[in-house]
C-alpha cells in the first residue's frame, strides 16, 4: 500500500512537473472561473437561507430540513457515484493487470484502489455541497471550529457512503457480467430517482403557501420537526451540525464516534470481503462480451436516409454504439425521470393571480435551460472524447475534420431541441399561459437548445479526452466544469437582456391587455439570432481548429 502511494505520488509529481505554460495558464484560468462560481453560488444560498430565516415560526426548522435534505442527496450520490467508479477503479482499470501480477498483496491493491474511488467519486459531490454549507455557515456566524468539526465528521461521512457504493460494486461483479451489473445499476439509478422524488413530494410544500389555518400549520411543523431518513447517516450528520448550533457536547460526541465506529467497521468488512470475492469478480470482468448475431451488420441502419458516404457512416456509427451501451440508456432514463419531475413540479405550482402564470412562464424559460445545459453535458460534450483510442481512424478517413464537428453538432442539437420544445410547450400548456408567453418560450428554447449544443461541442473538441476509461470523467475534467459554468452565464446573459424587453409587454398586459401584441419585434428577434449564431460559428470553429492541429 505504501509503495503504491509513493509511486502515484511520484506520477501526480511528474506530471505536475512537465506542464507546459499553457496547461498552466489553462489550470490557472478554470481554477479561478470555478472558484468565481462558487462565489456566487455561496451567495445565492446565504440570500436564501436568510430569507427562510425570517419565516416565523418555522425558520429554523426549515434550515435545519434542508440541511437534512442536502446530506441525504449527498449521501445517495455518493453511494451511486461510487458504485460506478468501483467498476473502473476496481475491476476495468488499465493498471489493474500490472498490479494483480506483480508481487503485491490482493489486500494492497484493493485498498489502493479503493482509495482512488473514495477520491473520484466523492470530490466533484463535495466541491458542489461546499457552498451551501459555507452559507449556513455565514448565517448562524459560527467560527472556525465549526469548520474543524465539519471536516471531522464530513471524513466518516464520506467514507461510510463510498464503502457502501465499493461493496455493491464487489457483490455486482462477484455474482453477475460487466453487463449485467450495469442493468442493475440502472434499476439502482431509478430507484434513488423516484425515492428522492417521493420524499420530496411527501413534504408538500406548496402547503405552506396555504397555510390559512392552524391545524395544516400545525401538521407541517411536525413533519419538520420528523427525522429525514433516521437510519442513514446523513441524519447523523444533521443531528451532529443541529447539536454543534445549540452547544449540545454530548449529542456532537456521541453522532461524531457512530460515524466513525461505522466507518471503521464497514471498512473492515470490506477487506474481509474483498479477500474472498476481489479475485474472482476482477478474473470475471477480463472475460468478453458475445453479441447477438441474428441482424447483420450490414443491413441494420438500412433506414438512414440517402446522404453522403463519409456522413451516413459516422451517423450509422453513433446510432449504433448508442443502442448497444447500456450505460448511455441508463443517462437516457434519468434525463426523462428528470423532465417528468420537472413537468409534475410545474402542475403542481399554484396561481393565485392570472398574471402570475405568465411571470413564472417567463422564469420557465432558464429552468429549461437548465436542464438542456444539464442534458448537453451527459450527450453532447463527451460526444468526440467517446471516439477513445479509434479517433486515428476518423482523422485518417476521408472526411474534413470540420464535416465531423458539424455532425456532432447535428447529432446532438437535435434531440436537444426536441427535449426543449418538450418542456416548452408542455410547461406552457399546464400554466395555461396566454399566446404571447407561449410564442415566447417555444422560440427561446428552440434557439437556446442550438446554442448549448454547439457549446457542448466546440468545448468538447477543444478539452477532448480520448483516453479516459469512464465517461463521468469525461464530464468532471475542467471542460465539463468550463461547459456549465459558460452554459449558465449564457443562460443569465439571455434571460436578463430578454428581461428588458419582456418587462414592458409584462406590465402592458396588466394594464390593458387588448394593447399587447402577439410577439416580441422583429428587430429582437433579428439581434438574437445574430448573437446566437456568432456563439455557434465561435464554438464549432475553434473546436475544429483545435481538432486539425492536434496530433492524436
Amino acid at each position: 500500500m505504501a509503495l503504491l502511494l509513493r509511486t502515484q505520488f511520484w506520477i501526480i509529481r511528474n506530471w505536475l512537473a512537465r506542464m507546459s505554460y499553457s496547461s498552466v495558464f489553462k489550470s490557472l484560468g478554470f481554477g479561478l472561473i470555478t472558484a468565481l462560481f462558487l462565489l456566487l453560488l455561496n451567495g445565492g444560498f446565504v440570500r436564501l437561507l436568510a430569507e427562510v430565516r425570517q419565516v416565523q415560526l418555522i425558520g429554523d426548522l426549515l434550515i435545519m430540513k434542508l440541511v437534512s435534505l442536502a446530506f441525504l442527496s449527498t449521501f445517495l450520490m455518493l453511494v451511486f457515484s461510487a458504485t460506478l467508479t468501483t467498476l473502473t477503479t476496481l475491476f476495468l482499470s488499465k493498471d489493474l493487470s500490472i498490479f494483480m501480477h506483480a508481487p503485491l498483496s490482493f489486500r494492497s491493491v484493493f485498498m489502493f484502489k479503493s482509495l482512488q474511488t473514495v477520491v473520484f467519486s466523492s470530490w466533484m459531490v463535495i466541491l458542489t455541497l461546499s457552498p451551501f454549507l459555507a452559507a449556513y455557515r455565514q448565517i448562524y456566524r459560527l467560527g472556525a471550529s465549526f469548520v474543524l468539526f465539519l471536516t471531522l465528521t464530513m471524513v466518516p461521512f464520506v467514507l461510510i457512503a463510498c464503502g457502501i457504493g465499493i461493496a455493491l460494486g464487489l457483490l455486482l461483479m462477484r455474482w453477475m457480467p460487466t453487463r449485467r451489473a450495469r442493468d442493475i445499476l440502472i434499476f439502482l439509478a431509478t430507484l434513488i430517482g423516484c425515492g428522492l422524488y417521493v420524499l420530496i413530494r411527501l413534504m408538500e410544500p406548496e402547503k405552506l403557501i396555504k397555510a390559512d389555518n392552524f391545524e395544516i400549520l400545525m401538521q407541517y411543523i411536525n413533519l419538520l420537526e420528523a427525522p429525514t431518513a433516521p437510519y442513514l447517516p446523513s441524519w447523523w450528520l444533521t443531528s451532529a451540525v443541529t447539536a454543534f448550533l445549540s452547544g449540545r457536547t454530548a449529542e456532537m460526541i456521541s453522532t461524531g464516534a457512530l460515524l466513525a465506529v461505522v466507518a471503521i467497521a464497514l471498512g473492515a468488512l470490506l477487506l474481509w470481503a474483498a479477500e474472498r470475492f476481489y479475485y474472482a469478480g476482477w478474473t470475471a470482468s477480463q472475460e468478453g462480451q458475445r453479441r447477438d448475431k441474428k441482424t447483420p451488420l450490414g443491413n441494420e441502419w438500412a433506414f438512414i436516409p440517402p446522404l453522403p458516404p463519409p456522413i451516413k457512416a459516422l451517423l450509422g456509427k453513433d446510432s449504433l454504439l448508442f443502442f448497444r451501451d447500456t450505460n448511455q440508456w441508463a443517462q437516457l432514463m434519468i434525463v426523462l425521470a428528470l423532465m417528468a419531475f420537472y413537468l409534475i413540479s410545474v402542475s403542481k405550482i399554484p396561481m393565485d393571480t392570472p398574471y402570475l402564470k405568465n411571470l413564472i412562464s417567463f422564469l420557465n424559460i432558464g429552468m429549461i435551460s437548465f436542464v438542456l445545459s444539464a442534458i448537453g453535458l451527459r450527450f453532447v460534450f463527451p460526444a468526440i472524447s467517446l471516439e477513445g483510442r479509434s479517433w486515428w481512424v476518423l482523422r485518417s478517413a476521408p472526411i474534413e475534420t470540420g464535416r465531423i464537428v458539424l455532425i456532432k453538432f447535428l447529432t446532438g442539437a437535435v434531440p436537444l431541441a426536441l427535449c426543449g420544445l418538450l418542456m416548452a410547450g408542455a410547461s406552457s400548456f399546464l400554466l395555461r399561459v396566454d399566446r404571447f408567453f407561449l410564442l415566447l418560450n417555444v422560440s427561446t428554447v428552440a434557439v437556446m437548445s442550438l446554442t448549448l449544443a454547439a457549446l457542448g461541442t466546440g468545448l468538447g473538441a477543444l478539452f477532448p479526452r480520448f483516453h479516459v476509461e469512464n465517461i463521468n470523467q469525461i464530464e468532471t475534467s475542467p471542460g465539463g466544469m468550463l461547459y456549465m459554468v459558460f452554459s449558465l452565464f449564457y443562460i443569465g446573459l439571455t434571460l436578463s437582456l430578454e428581461a428588458l424587453i419582456v418587462r414592458p409587454y409584462y406590465f402592458r398586459l396588466i394594464q390593458s391587455p387588448q394593447s399587447v401584441p402577439l410577439t416580441l419585434p422583429g428587430s429582437f428577434w433579428g439581434l438574437f439570432l445574430v448573437f446566437n449564431g456568432i456563439l455557434v460559428a465561435i464554438s464549432l470553429f475553434f473546436g475544429q481548429r483545435h481538432l486539425g492541429r492536434m496530433d492524436a
